[in-house]
């Protein structure tokens, strides 16, 4: 509204006005200050940046300029008119880099789902500030991603232009492929479920949730013979037998990757057809309603499910931890200070009232994963689906968070259905039991005897020589904001092991991205082999220095798992049966024979995650930069994982809250925690 205000007064001034002939000389001088000082930041100055040349546009266009120089049949007219649709174009780029300066994306957003609108029409109209700030993020992200591969993005044209082809594929496919999730989750969180409740603050509640009569004798879940099939003639996806789930149990349920555990919980929370494909048979009711013709939306005040990846149980909408645990609860006409009681609590719970006003974007892993929790939490919901949710968050806070969920499940009523890949952390609370293996899930299974790992990898090396080198290390991501660390040392050693831990938010991935040079500190340095790592050539430093990311999804450019890990090898001096040898042999040293022409996204997490690792296996590295890269592995990868890793001669470095795994393969463990890093050694077991 403010932009269509302004818009139509400036162009009724210069339509009024049509004579200005100075402001031609003003936009030259607007253009040469903009040519001295390119970095002005001065908002005076920035105002005679953008509205000269928009006071000019719009006099030789809307003043009748035009069309007194030239006429329909005068020769040169079409340059001419094609001239002033260009600064007719200019104009209005520059109006809304204008307002974008004055009024943030987030409060014009803010404004608009809180305006008059219909959700719809409102979300509609803000959707392209919301996707140029997830464009934004993952265009980082990924420019990142290519930097640890050694793809130049700043250098030559010919280099720029590679980066460019490089980034559009997995930009525009990762949208894409987020798209359903996202759905999902806006739907979840009940967003046009009343439409424009939630822009009535302080007003009598006007509409109310219909209401359940459940006492504790009647079930929350209750499913019969439920079958997924992936079309309606093909073979079972997903089975489940009988199933019932009374106020406030919980059932278990453990499975590797690829059983169909994230089948299971989108086939019990609404989510198919509408967000994800296939076709259900048998009955799934939620106090004592079917499913399949309500959809998540309408299942929002019952049902919830916290998905894998914490940002795609976000609404993307909001910006600030606060606002995105709130956005739910605000979407069902309930008062704003039940809103406020219901995301105090759950804040409390997860432990997270200290991020009440950092960006959803700006958070770690964890952090990202708990405010996720959180907004389910927050939706008071009659049934709770945990798919693998707590696979970011530090070990240390996961028993203490379930014992928390379990009492606030207690006296809500609310059932839950935890699915993992190692139940093992919740048996003690949960009342039922079973086990997810290729799409059958069989109830009260026991304890399902699981491949066994190995003992301590003999490993790491003390007293060799220094590769990696960090000292007096700073960083803080915005001047104004807290340093993650003031002064920090820490030196790795040739084929050293080391585990990097401590609480989720403390800086353990910011300190990696140091390491690897994709972001520079504040202060100190850090050296590879005397080399200064932010310095030298993405190109030199990726044939040394390989980095797994905490998001497999990240790294992926390509649209087979054979160019994906082949793209490692594209600077190498080796013919094309060489590159296909060291193809075979990283395929085979990561459990990924026969996928080679598989997409990388159509795998299971554990497979990406592997076709990631290869492409570190497919070279000769000297350190392994490796960021919680058991997140995603049931028994069977980790058993594959760990072999592979057994084998490497290079350093690694990896960050991990799996204190298995850090016990069974790391002699040295690093702990940072409140901007300080300890050493310590252990006795692997």
């Amino acid at each position: 509204m403010v932009y269509f205000l302004f818009w139509s007064l400036w162009v009724g001034s210069s339509m009024a006005l049509p004579a200005f002939p100075f402001v031609a000389v003003m936009a030259c001088l607007s253009s040469c200050s903009l040519i001295l000082w390119p970095r002005a930041r001065h908002r005076l100055i920035s105002l005679v940046y953008l509205m000269v040349p928009l006071a000019l546009g719009f006099w030789l266009i809307h003043g009748g300029f035009f069309a007194r120089l030239v006429g329909s049949e005068a020769v040169g007219a079409r340059p001419l008119w094609a001239m002033g649709l260009w600064l007719r174009i200019l104009s209005v780029v520059s109006m809304s880099q204008l307002l974008l300066e004055y009024f943030p994306p987030r409060r014009i957003v803010k404004a608009l789902l809180n305006g008059p609108a219909p959700d719809g029409i409102a979300y509609l109209m803000a959707s392209p500030l919301l996707l140029a700030e997830q464009i934004k993020v993952r265009i980082g992200e990924i420019r990142e991603a290519q930097l640890a591969r050694g793809v130049r993005v700043k250098g030559s044209i010919r280099e720029r232009f590679s980066s460019l082809s490089a980034l559009v594929f997995p930009l525009v496919l990762g949208l894409l492929n987020d798209l359903p999730a996202r759905s999902a989750a806006l739907d979840m969180k009940g967003f046009g479920f009343f439409p424009g409740s939630s822009k009535k603050k302080g007003e009598e509640e006007s509409l109310k949730l219909p209401e359940d009569s459940l006492t504790e004798e009647d079930p929350v879940l209750s499913v019969d013979r439920l079958v997924l099939r992936s079309s309606k003639n093909g073979e079972p996806v997903l089975e489940v037998p009988e199933l019932t789930l009374f106020p406030g149990e919980w059932l278990l349920v453990e499975g590797g990757n690829g059983s169909g555990k994230s089948s299971l919980a989108a086939a019990l929370s609404g989510a198919i057809p509408e967000h994800r494909g296939g076709y259900l048979e048998g009955t799934v009711s939620v106090t004592g309603k079917d499913i399949r013709p309500l959809g998540c939306l309408h299942l929002s005040d019952k049902v919830q499910w916290v998905q894998q990846i914490p940002g795609l149980s976000m609404s993307g909408c909001c910006y600030s931890v606060w606002d995105e645990i709130s956005f739910g609860p605000g979407n069902l006409s309930i008062s704003p200070e039940k809103v406020e009681l219901r995301v105090k609590r759950a804040m409390d719970l997860l432990g997270i009232s200290h991020l009440r006003d950092r960006n959803p974007i700006e958070l770690s892993g964890g952090e990202a994963q708990k405010t996720a929790f959180a907004s389910s939490l927050a939706m008071s919901p009659r049934l709770l689906i945990l798919d693998e949710a707590f696979s970011r968050i530090a070990s240390a806070d996961v028993p203490v968070i379930a014992a928390g969920l379990r009492e606030w499940s207690g006296e809500s009523g609310c059932s839950v259905v935890l699915l993992e890949r190692d139940g093992e952390p919740f048996k003690e609370f949960c009342d039922q039991k079973g086990f997810l293996e290729g799409g059958s899930l069989v109830l009260d299974a026991g304890d399902h005897v699981r491949p066994r790992l190995e003992g301590a990898v003999q490993g790491g090396v003390s007293g060799g020589r220094s590769l990696l080198e960090f000292r007096d290390l700073g960083f803080s991501w915005r001047p104004e904001k807290p340093s993650v660390f003031d002064s920090i040392d820490g030196v790795v050693r040739e084929g050293e092991r080391i585990a990097l831990v401590g609480p989720n938010g403390a800086g353990k991935s910011t300190l990696m991205r140091l390491c690897s040079g994709l972001i520079s500190p504040d202060s100190g340095s850090i050296e590879l082999d005397g080399l200064d790592v932010g310095s030298m050539d993405p190109e030199l430093r990726a044939s040394r220095v390989g980095f797994l990311f905490q998001d497999a999804e990240r790294q992926i450019f390509h649209s087979t798992v054979a160019e994906e890990v082949l793209f490692s090898l594209r600077k190498e001096q080796l013919s094309m049966s060489e590159k296909e040898a060291c193809l075979e042999r990283a395929l085979s040293d990561t459990g990924l024979s026969g996928m080679e022409k598989r997409h990388p996204l159509d795998l299971n997490s554990a497979e990406r995650r592997m076709v990631a690792v290869a492409s570190l296996a497919v070279k000769d590295l000297d350190m392994l930069l490796l960021d919680e890269p058991t997140r995603d592995f049931d028994s069977r990868w980790m058993i594959i994982f760990e072999n592979w890793l057994e084998r490497q001669r290079g350093a690694v470095l990896a960050v991990s809250h799996d204190p298995d795994f850090v016990s069974r393969f790391f002699p040295t463990v690093w702990t940072l925690k409140n901007g300080s890093l300890a050493s310590r050694r252990i006795e692997v077991s």
